[in-house]
């Protein structure tokens, strides 16, 4: 067995080695020469070469394994990218719909195109009663599905989703017959529906998240997705190791042991592992399970590391892009970790409980903080580069609250199948299964309110606070007898090294006489200003981006130690400056919120916005006229609006003043706006200009340029369909003699005021 797991890691090593390190025209020719290595070790007839030749052949099928797929796949998908085709193609699950289109993952069936997995945008919403199994026929424009949005993009090609497709013309729904394929998408669609009709909607979302995997409703649910992610909790509802254990335990409880309750068992294991969406996180657990299922039956002894090792491979076999999702690596990580410190960090704990009832009744918490621990060992790492946080409290909500998962589970999917029998008597049971439900939400609110639950990390800080948490285990493991300070010693060194950290950080910024921070929120627009410990952030708000502005801005704010907003300015109500706003507020306190008065298009996120508000307890003001504020050394002038109508008219302005640094922001405010409010206003000099409309040839006039006389212009921008920044406003900044810098190019742009610009040199006129 463990010849298998040498080859199934060295296979996978490559796959992952094609993903990340070596260019596809590099692979081919590396696989070729580590076969034809592996070939004339193999006839030197060595017995101590065979793991080395099982390595390299292993190496050399996994690299070849690549090239083909990606021969198969990615080529011909980049050379159908942009062109136009009529389209035949079978539903493979059901729709998904939006405000303005629907999705739906689709095979493509026509003769003259591969048949690859796509995704099919329809903003028709022809599409949004299509069923699995069906046909559909339209024309539509392909595009690879590798970039996204102007970036390069792996996450559908983890999924095995090659092309993205958008209807040009109306779509033709045909009607197939039903297949076995068809079954766990359809049963799926059937539980989420079921369980909507029993759980009370206060916790239905996290029930069709925990029984299924799927988190669409979730994701909806703002505040209960944060607290979950924040507590570490999100494991629950992300389909894996654990909910394969409850449908196994599940199982074996009723069927009981033997040889064909194991088949069975193995039968219904995959049906759900299917029916859930067969995330890799899914799949790898399936796979195991299978494993330790089977190793009776077939009288041998199962081995989880050869278990982990092949599912990995297996998983990688069918898709080698599978190696770029996120799930599968915090899958395998965690996995990895649980095999390698589970048991030692049990040990460790159980010598330490006291032998009464006492200890017994602890027991079961310590076994889940345990195996919280062991996780974490590879899974931080990958959560800081990922996401870039670390929950730090996870040990502790799990303790808490994981309890009730299996209960939840279990029972959810008694309480379908007795809905079958008795609707009342399910209604019953899940109005029961609320409270568990609860209780874990709850948990996962509370510790998400202590502070550093959740610590956010700038990218350098994190992976030096990484490299410190392995040496110091490493070092610990190596040079300590004492099995208990191997681990308390290192952890504890850790946890300090986090704190000074996040302490040094916090207090630099606080020590500034002020920093301006131009966020890359891509096609959008958001501004920090730190002034002591006082913030100021202009808009929140993107579009044509994968990541939400509300996360990217809060995560910023929280890595620099910021753990309030005092001031969130809106320009005006359009979707890329406004719409993380809602989840912002979910993040982070906002003292108060400023914004124009909305007029009949911008009444949707005016309400969105000030609903938001008054959950959190933000202080909302509507701005009809020019305002002053100060905050510790930021003075603020925020101008209303000086035109009438709507649109971009109705855009307000604001100017921060850090001692005689100051910054100006127009929004999306056009050229007309610019000089009306240039002839009701003495600007003065400004250092820095916020460029209006994120570059747009009808803002930032040559009068207003030359006008205020700044030396710095930061353009807000990303992939966007206008042509932003136009080159008529780039040739104007430059006629002005600007220094630009643009947050496409340059990511976020951070000014630091220098003492330069302190109160004396205003008061000398400076």
């Amino acid at each position: 067995m463990r010849k298998l797991a040498i080859g199934a890691l060295a296979f996978s090593t490559a796959i992952f080695a094609a993903n990340y390190i070596l260019p596809l025209g590099w692979v081919a020719p590396c696989g070729i020469f580590l076969a034809l290595a592996g070939a004339m070790l193999a006839l030197m007839h060595r017995k101590w070469m065979r793991g080395l030749v099982i390595t390299l052949l292993a190496l050399s099928f996994g690299l070849g394994l690549f090239y083909l797929h990606a021969q198969r796949t990615v080529v011909p998908a980049a050379a159908l990218s942009g062109e136009s085709r009529e389209i035949s193609a079978r539903v493979l699950e059901y729709p998904q719909t939006y405000s303005d289109y629907c999705r739906v993952k689709v095979r493509l069936e026509s003769e003259e195109l591969p048949p690859l997995e796509a995704i099919v945008y329809d903003s028709g919403k022809w599409i949004a009663l299509a069923e699995p199994g069906q046909g559909l026929r339209f024309t539509g424009r392909l595009k690879s599905a590798d970039v996204r949005y102007g970036e390069s993009y792996d996450g559908y090609k983890a999924k095995d989703v090659y092309l993205t497709i958008n209807t040009q013309s109306p779509v033709l729904i045909l009607e197939r017959a039903r297949t076995l394929r068809d079954f766990p998408a359809r049963l799926h669609h059937r539980l989420i529906v079921r369980i909507d009709k029993l759980f009370p909607e206060d916790v239905s979302a996290y029930m069709k998240a925990l029984m299924l995997g799927d988190k669409t409703s979730l994701y909806q649910e703002t505040d209960q997705r944060l607290a979950l992610s924040r507590a570490g909790l999100m494991h629950v509802v992300a389909v894996s190791g654990m909910h394969i254990a409850y449908v196994a335990a599940f199982l074996q409880l009723i069927l009981g042991r033997g040889r064909g309750s194991a088949l069975i068992s193995l039968v219904l294991i995959w049906l759900f592992v299917l029916t859930s969406g067969a995330s890799p996180s899914a799949v790898r657990a399936g796979i195991m399970q299978s494993f330790l299922l089977l190793a009776p039956l077939v009288r041998r002894e199962n081995d989880p590391l050869t278990s982990l090792s092949a599912a990995l491979a297996l998983i990688l076999l069918k898709n080698p892009y599978a190696a770029a999702s996120v799930s599968l690596q915090l899958s395998f990580a965690a996995m990895a970790g649980l095999l390698c410190f589970s048991d030692s960090i049990w040990e460790q704990m159980e010598s330490r409980l006291p032998d009464n009832l006492l200890g017994r009744l602890l027991a079961p918490s310590l076994r889940v903080v345990a195996v919280s621990l062991s996780t974490m060992v590879f899974v931080l790492p990958l959560m800081a580069l990922h996401f870039g946080y670390v929950a730090v409290l996870a040990p502790l909500a799990g303790a808490i609250s994981l309890w009730t998962a299996p209960v939840c589970f279990c029972g959810g999917y008694l309480a379908c199948g007795l809905s079958a029998l008795s609707l009342p008597l399910a209604k019953a049971l899940a109005f029961l299964l609320a409270w568990p439900a609860r209780f874990l939400l709850l948990t996962a609110r509370l510790v998400s309110r202590i502070p550093f639950a959740l610590v956010y990390l700038r990218e350098s800080l994190a992976l030096l606070w990484l490299v410190f948490c392995y040496m110091a285990f490493a070092l610990c493991a190596l040079t300590l007898s004492r099995r208990r300070g191997r681990l308390l010693l290192p952890l504890t060194m850790s946890l300090v090294m986090l704190a000074a950290m996040l302490t040094v950080t916090r207090v630099s910024y606080e020590r500034e006489p002020g920093v301006i921070t131009v966020l890359d929120v891509g096609q959008g627009a958001s501004t920090a200003v730190f002034s002591g410990k006082k913030t100021l952030l202009i808009d929140c708000g993107n579009r044509w981006s994968l990541d939400n502005a509300g996360e990217t801005v809060g995560g910023y704010l929280l890595s620099c130690g910021r753990k309030q907003i005092d001031l969130l300015f809106l320009t005006h109500l359009h979707e890329d400056h406004v719409n993380g706003v809602p989840l912002l507020l979910e993040m982070l306190p906002v003292q108060q919120l400023v914004m124009p008065a909305p007029d009949r298009e911008d009444m949707e996120w005016y309400d969105t916005i000030q609903m938001a508000a008054q959950r959190q307890g933000t202080q909302l003001l509507i701005l009809k006229r020019d305002l002053d504020l100060d905050l510790e050394g930021l003075h603020i002038t925020m101008y209303a609006p000086v035109l009438d109508g709507a649109g971009n008219r109705r855009c307000a302005m604001i100017r921060a003043s850090l001692g005689s640094y100051d910054l100006l922001a127009t929004g999306d405010a056009p050229a007309e706006a610019e000089e009306a409010w240039l002839q009701s206003h003495m600007p003065g000099t400004i250092e820095l200009l916020l460029v209006g409309h994120h570059g747009a040839s009808d803002a930032s006039s040559l009068r207003l340029l030359r006008e205020i006389g700044a030396e710095t212009a930061v353009i807000s921008t990303g992939y966007n369909l206008y042509g932003h920044p136009h080159a008529e406003t780039l040739e104007r900044l430059s006629l002005c003699g600007y220094n630009v810098y643009r947050t496409d190019l340059h990511g976020n742009v951070v000014i630091r005021i220098g003492q330069e610009y302190g109160e004396k040199n205003r008061e000398n006129g400076k």
